[in-house]
Formats: structure tokens, sequence, C-alpha cells
């Protein structure tokens, strides 16, 4: 990693915390409608949040976070334009890809079909497109900070000491134990 790499992160991990702290209910939806993002296109990327990380008996989906607030504001306001282009790219590939399969659009698919179709569109999808961001990595990058970076992410997904003690680099971790949220 270089340094200006590590410079970069380290802007947008702060970011995320400061926009985190700012939010009264502690999910993404709280923020701001982005500009130039429509409800619909938060909706998709709700369900392809969603069907990155489901929901499980513990632990709620992606979409409980609101998750396509959080892709919409970082892409617009964190990246540069070539990243909102790539989503918005990837998310007219993905409608034409159900309507073509199903003959229905993404947001009626239901959990199984919109599964097999984004893991098909990830295969389709591995090189970069033009201007260097591969969208499908863009938004998986996107839905796994955005949610584990939430309140339900890191408290229900992951295990969180608000309070935490002394440090202990190596916890060891049995069958079915939650990550530790830092």
């Amino acid at each position: 990693m270089t340094r200006r790499e590590l410079l970069l992160r380290s802007a947008r991990l702060a970011g995320v915390a400061s926009v985190w702290a700012a939010l009264p209910s502690r999910t993404w939806a709280a923020l701001p409608a982005t500009a130039g993002w429509s409800a619909e296109e938060e909706k998709a990327l709700d369900l392809v949040g969603d069907t990155i990380l489901p929901e499980t008996p513990g632990s709620p989906g992606a979409a409980a976070v609101g998750i396509g607030r959080f892709i919409a504001r970082m892409t617009e306001d964190c990246f540069a334009p070539d990243a909102s282009v790539a989503v918005r790219r990837a998310l007219r590939e993905i409608e034409a890809a159900a309507r073509e399969a199903h003959g229905r659009g993404w947001l009626q698919l239901s959990a199984a079909e919109r599964e097999a179709l984004l893991t098909a569109y990830e295969t389709r999808s591995k090189s970069a497109a033009p201007g260097g961001v591969n969208p499908f990595a863009h938004l998986k990058r996107l839905t796994l900070l955005g949610y584990f970076t939430s309140e339900q992410g890191a408290t229900k997904a992951l295990r969180h000491d608000p309070v935490p003690g002394t440090y202990r680099g190596a916890v060891p971790l049995a069958a079915g134990d939650r990550a530790w949220a830092q």
C-alpha cells in the first residue's frame, strides 16, 4: 500500500465516521437524499446490498440499515465522478439482465433470482470498467463498509463492546462466534 492510498483510505474512513456521528437514528436512511439520485435507484441499491448481505435470524440485512442511501452518498462525495457513472451503468445493466432473464424488473425479483443474477453479473464484470472502476466490486465494498459501520451491523452482526478493556491482539473464537466490531 502506498502512502497516497493510505491517506485516501484514512480520509474515506474519517468521512464515514463524521457522517455516522451526525446521524440521529443511526441508519444511513437518515442521511439527506443525494442530489441526482432517484428514490428508485436507492431502492435498487438497497436490494443489491440486501442480496450481498441478506437478513439472517440474528442480524438484519443491508437494506435495513439504508445501504442504498449510503452507497449513493459515498459514491458521490468520496469517489471520482467515474464511480458514479459506473454504478449507474451497473444498475441499468442489472435491470436489463433481470428483464431479459425473468421478464420482470430487478425490484420485482425474488431473493433467489436476485442472487443468481448478481452472481452472473459479478462473473461478467471481473475486469475494471472504463475509468478503472469495477462497478460490482465498488458496490460490494461499499455495502460491507456501510453495513458493518452501521449501529445494527456493528451490534447485531458483530459483537460490540462500547467500553473496551485491555487490548488483546488475538482473541480465540469458537465455531459460530461473531467477530468483534472495532
